[in-house]
């Protein structure tokens, strides 16, 4: 048809009906090559450029899991065994974004590119000035005389992962670098770079921090507790935390009970952060070990309790399905690195209210006078959201909100059963979901949040605050 004697706006409505009826059609039915494919692409696009390939995504109607796999589908070079100083990022767009960031590894003698493995990110300790080559003091293996007070190569070695010390996001003003905002997005980009040399095992992670990483230790595992399968914080401190958000990422403290001393270190890192840290997540039964030593702050004093966890946490994984999850935000180890926080696991929170949320605080009296300083605990409340989201099994998710307006929950078939209608109670208000079917373009949209193979979830379910009408992601 010419549509050239039409005028404008019929023109207009027979288009938009044309387009109308051509989304209407069925999605053409992808194998499993046509689906990795048009996979790649999605990813490779912004997220306001997916619509025409989720359409054709949602011709898949094979399992996802081949899916993912062809799309994380990897060969590695062999990698020396040893102690690989001073790199720089290779992946392009990270080397980019980091140019003059430094990178040292540690390699076991029992890594083969073929076998998966798990990987130590150690943030080093320091100050704002602490130069981007601190690493080398601590990731470097000790000579046969034996270890200085700070390696720990052979520490990292003898877990057979991989290990790297990247050097700290620089502010000479500020001595809490790894808390910093960017740090999180820092973290993930070290991740993907390990992932892009070494064969990593996406739920073996681990986060190490001492002294300025033993902050970011506290700070991250609120944060980003997902990302790992257990934080280890060596003579680090804080003193704002909203604790439950931690739960199934376990907490590892290690600390020295000769940490502060008169005329000589003051109580920074003193070891009653350790155990008022100990205390409170004992009282709400929140996964963690303490391992108190009677040393001093140098990381020499951690050689053997560092050792002693990584020998307790062989069999450790993170669990991306785990059933209790809490998001809260914002979220900082101090008030001043509060910022804002979206995802936790299967959980993400889309538009927050404004009101307050309840935070541990430590604070400390005598500040003048070594023996007379005390640390003491408080809660307190300042503006936050938080979610907490328990799977009751039997196809019932219950969630409890505060001063949130709207939320996602993503969904595993590990999580619950597809075949049955899935019930989601919000704040007591029972939201009958039905039936749920995993969809391939969900499952990289949940990859795309956290750029974490490791977190996949096809199912999506967007709920809102008092609405009784919930979206399902397809």
């Amino acid at each position: 048809m010419n549509l050239r004697g039409l005028r404008p706006t019929v023109a207009l409505l027979f288009s938009v009906a044309v387009l109308a009826l051509a989304l209407a059609r069925p999605a053409p039915a992808l194998d499993l090559p046509e689906a990795v494919d048009a996979g790649r692409q999605f990813l490779a696009r912004h997220e306001g450029e997916r619509a025409d390939l989720a359409a054709l995504l949602a011709g898949y109607t094979g399992p996802i899991e081949p899916v993912i796999q062809e799309l994380t589908r990897q060969t590695f070079e062999p990698v020396e065994a040893g102690y690989h100083p001073e790199e720089h990022f290779a992946l392009p767009e990270l080397l980019e974004r980091h140019p003059d960031d430094l990178l040292y590894f540690t390699v076991p003698a029992t890594y083969r590119p073929n076998r998966p493995t798990g990987l130590i990110v150690f943030m080093h300790g320091g100050g704002s000035k602490t130069s981007r080559q601190a690493p080398r003091v601590f990731m470097s293996i000790p000579d046969q005389d034996g270890p200085d007070s700070y390696q720990l190569g052979d520490v990292f070695a003898a877990t057979g992962m991989v290990a790297v010390g990247p050097s700290a996001p620089w502010d000479e003003e500020s001595s809490h670098r790894w808390c910093l905002k960017e740090a999180d997005e820092y973290l993930a980009d070290v991740i993907a770079e390990c992932k892009s040399r070494f064969n990593i095992d996406h739920d073996r992670v681990f986060l190490v921090g001492h002294s300025m990483g033993g902050f970011g230790a506290y700070h991250h595992i609120q944060r980003q507790p997902d990302r790992f399968a257990a934080v280890v914080a060596n003579a680090g401190s804080w003193t704002l935390a909203h604790w439950p958000v931690i739960r199934g990422t376990q907490l590892c403290m290690v600390h020295g009970v000769r940490d502060a001393r008169p005329g000589i270190r003051w109580h920074y890192t003193d070891i009653e952060y350790a155990r008022q840290t100990h205390r409170l997540l004992t009282e709400r039964g929140l996964d963690h070990v303490f391992l108190e030593h009677p040393g001093e702050h140098a990381v020499v004093n951690a050689r053997e309790h560092l050792g002693r966890f990584f020998v307790s946490a062989e069999q450790l994984r993170r669990d991306a399905c785990y059933p209790h999850v809490t998001l809260a935000t914002p979220l900082g180890f101090r008030p001043y690195y509060r910022s804002p926080v979206a995802h936790n696991r299967w959980l993400t929170l889309d538009e927050a209210t404004d009101g307050d949320l309840g935070y541990d605080e430590l604070f400390t009296s005598g500040e003048d006078d070594f023996d007379a300083w005390k640390l003491e605990h408080r809660t307190t409340t300042r503006q936050g959201a938080s979610i907490d989201a328990i799977n009751r099994g039997n196809n019932i998710v219950e969630v409890t909100t505060h001063n949130v307006a709207r939320f996602t929950v993503w969904l595993h078939p590990r999580m619950v059963d597809i075949g049955r209608p899935l019930t989601i109670i919000v704040d007591g208000e029972n939201r009958t979901i039905g039936r749920v079917t995993p969809s391939l373009a969900t499952a990289l949209e949940s990859f795309d949040r956290r750029r974490d193979w490791g977190l996949i979830y096809p199912i999506k379910v967007e709920l809102a605050a008092g609405r009784t009408t919930p979206t399902i992601g397809q």
